[in-house]
């Protein structure tokens, strides 16, 4: 006989009913498991916004350098040594005062020693005509008497050698007379070199730059050398801003312009597009390049860009030459639009669903089907009108509604048409 016989029989049965409690326990929290596994769909919780209604504007951004509208370089088309420098940079200049001398020293010896080549050739001159004068005499003379005798005297040789020597006469003479045009003319050019020893401004303005010092060479052999730079007017500045080749269509004359500088962090400056070229880079043909390179493979890119110039009013003079400005020219903008964060318009439902409740994907996402997503997507900085799809609650059940977006500046997005300002739109959602 073993133990368990040997026990009080209401103590086997409560045993008994102790094990069965147990297992019926164990049995039910499996069963509710399996059913909270299986069955039970998580409540679905909703983050959502309104639309809100504002200002909104698009733009393109751009960089480049301001510079005077009229900018005149000034040098010296002739050589020699800087005798005298009269003015200094920020200094007021008027059209035709002189800013610097060059020493005319050599230039005046040039025009003395033409002056006595001249009164040389007209002495010269003189004493020709005057052989001329004679020789026309003699010739003349002889032709009479040649004439009046029938040819009998003087002989034809005589006659012919007259005649010779009087139109080598005239020649010599007309040979004075272009001598002497030469050496005028060289004293006219020597007298442009003297005038030209003062370097003097061709406009009204302030001195920009002074390249030159007294004493200093000047070397005008090739070409002349800068030794001022002069800005007609401070009050009116150029921004020359490059625009890349994937936003130059969207630039056009008269064009809102907002911009700023270093040297003014806090300031936003106004202007307006005066025009767009249509050549490359600053005028011609030009790409900037990046490359980068290693031992065993090399990269490059070219980057095309075009000039927009942006004509700006700087009667505070707070803006200076050659700045760098940060631009940000508005391309399309609209006043009380109905504006959704722009990342709305990429919210997937079905897709937070299956991230959310992975076990269920297929038969949640079922319920909420979109409609056919639009063949065209929106864009950052839209100009046109496209299409979208939002996804909004209506009688607290998800539907996925297409929408008219227009600007969008990034951060925000313009529906033009689809839903309206009490619209409830799902941002998120999170499964409990």
């Amino acid at each position: 006989m073993n133990i368990y016989d040997t026990l009080n029989p209401k103590k086997r049965y409560l045993n008994r009913v102790w094990i069965a409690s147990i297992s019926i326990v164990c049995l039910i929290i499996l069963g509710v498991v399996v059913y909270f596994w299986k069955f039970h769909t998580p409540s679905i919780h909703y983050e959502t916004i309104t639309p809100t209604q504002g200002p909104i504007q698009s733009s393109v951004s751009a960089s480049g350098s301001l510079s005077p509208t009229n900018e005149v370089e000034i040098g010296s088309v002739i050589s020699g040594i800087v005798l005298e420098v009269l003015v200094e940079e920020n200094d007021r200049v008027q059209k035709g005062e002189v800013l610097a001398r060059i020493n005319p020293e050599t230039i005046n010896q040039e025009i003395a020693r033409y002056k006595a080549q001249l009164n040389s050739a007209k002495a010269q001159l003189k004493a020709s005509e005057q052989t001329l004068i004679d020789k026309k005499w003699n010739y003349d003379r002889l032709l009479d008497v040649y004439e009046s005798t029938g040819g009998k005297a003087p002989s034809q040789l005589e006659l012919q050698n007259a005649k010779t020597a009087y139109t080598s006469a005239k020649s010599d003479v007309d040979i004075k007379k272009a001598s002497i045009v030469e050496i005028e003319t060289s004293i006219q050019s020597a007298s442009i070199d003297l005038k030209n020893s003062n370097i003097v401004t061709p406009i009204d303005g302030v001195i920009l730059t002074k390249s030159v010092e007294v004493g200093q060479s000047v070397a005008a052999s090739f070409q002349a050398p800068v030794l001022f730079k002069v800005a007609e007017k401070l009050e009116e500045m150029v921004l020359k801003a490059k625009i890349s080749e994937a936003d130059i269509g969207k630039i056009q004359e008269g064009q809102e312009v907002h911009f700023s500088v270093d040297a003014y962090p806090n300031k936003t400056f106004t202007a307006k597009v005066n025009k767009v070229n249509f050549g490359s880079g600053d005028g011609s043909s030009s790409s900037s390049s990046s490359s980068s390179s290693s031992s065993s493979s090399s990269s490059s890119s070219e980057i095309v860009s075009y000039i927009a110039r942006i004509e700006v009013d700087n009667k505070d003079l707070l803006l200076r030459p050659n700045m760098s400005a940060t631009a940000d020219i508005i391309i399309a903008k609209a006043d009380n639009a109905l504006l959704v964060p722009s990342s709305v318009l990429y919210f997937d439902l079905n897709k937070a669903l299956q991230k959310a409740t992975p076990t269920k994907s297929q038969s949640i996402g079922s319920f909420f089907a979109p409609p056919r997503p639009p063949k065209q997507q929106i864009q950052g900085t839209s100009q046109t009108k496209k299409n979208a799809t939002l996804w909004v609650l209506k009688n607290n059940i998800p539907e996925a509604v297409n929408v008219e977006v227009g600007i969008s500046d990034g951060q925000y997005t313009q529906i033009l048409s689809g839903i309206d300002a009490q619209s409830i739109i799902i941002t998120a959602i999170k499964a409990n």
